[in-house]
């Protein structure tokens, strides 16, 4: 009591303590310890040829190894893509097909002709605290191959491809919510102390119900013509056009928290 008599005497110190109080119960900002990093239509543009040229691919493997004419091997590849997340989990559980093959046979061309991005990736990047690691259902040839065009092959700390998306014995690629644990524990850090960025909604919501902050990318995609919504998700804490406007937005106030921060998409 005697202290709230001499500060209601006192106005200069009163303000001073006050804003002291408010400094002091501000929240510290997010940073991060890892980042997972979607490589198609995140890092990099994939969806206006290089996809495409591996749906030919994959739509080629399908009619020779089932004999069904092109147009229901690609009804097949897009069936399998939006049930699973990923043709090689559909062609594998449905008919046997081992990813080791598939994946493989239906990535092996020259990519360079068809790598494109908005800015320089690495710039922004590499301004973001904590480790970077490529998390992506593409194969290892296929992400070594575009990091290299990219001139990124020395970027990132780690890639974690679809080759090494296995759980005691089972393949769980994206959107397996438990690879998302088990990428976090292989680099030492909890869920919540990294943050998921990619352009499927199918994939952030596995991600946000293993517990990480989720950045859905979404610039590549629209450009392409295929993102013709507009809808926000509940399990997406942020979104961004393209992946050189994460140093900004996770030095705002409003990223302090990193989760849970609900933005429509504009």
């Amino acid at each position: 009591m005697k202290d709230d008599a001499l500060l209601e005497d006192d106005p200069v110190r009163s303000a001073r303590l006050g804003r002291v109080k408010r400094r002091a119960a501000a929240p510290e900002p997010f940073r991060p310890k890892l980042w997972l990093l979607d490589l198609d239509d995140t890092v990099l543009g994939s969806s206006r040829g290089l996809l495409h040229a591996i749906h030919l691919r994959m739509n080629a493997f399908i009619m020779e190894r089932l004999g069904l004419p092109e147009a229901q091997a690609e009804a097949l590849r897009t069936q399998y893509w939006e049930e699973y997340g990923s043709t090689f989990l559909g062609m594998w559980q449905n008919h046997g097909v081992d990813p080791r093959e598939f994946l493989p046979a239906t990535h092996d061309f020259d990519f360079a002709p068809y790598v494109s991005c908005e800015g320089d990736p690495k710039q922004a990047l590499q301004k973001l605290p904590g480790r970077k690691v490529v998390f992506t259902n593409g194969p290892r040839n296929y992400a070594d191959a575009v990091l290299k065009a990219m001139g990124m092959s020395d970027f990132f700390d780690a890639e974690v491809t679809s080759t090494e998306m296995r759980l005691f014995g089972d393949w769980r690629p994206k959107p397996n919510a438990s690879m998302f644990v088990a990428a976090c524990a292989r680099f030492g850090v909890s869920p919540r102390e990294t943050v998921f960025v990619d352009d499927s909604p199918m994939n952030l919501k596995a991600a946000a119900r293993a517990g990480l902050t989720t950045v859905w990318c979404t610039g590549y995609r629209r450009a392409a013509g295929k993102l013709p919504w507009r809808k926000a998700y509940p399990y997406v804490d942020h979104v961004v056009g393209h992946v050189r406007e994460l140093p900004k937005l996770f030095g705002t106030r409003n990223a302090s928290q990193g989760r849970r921060e609900r933005r429509e998409l504009v």
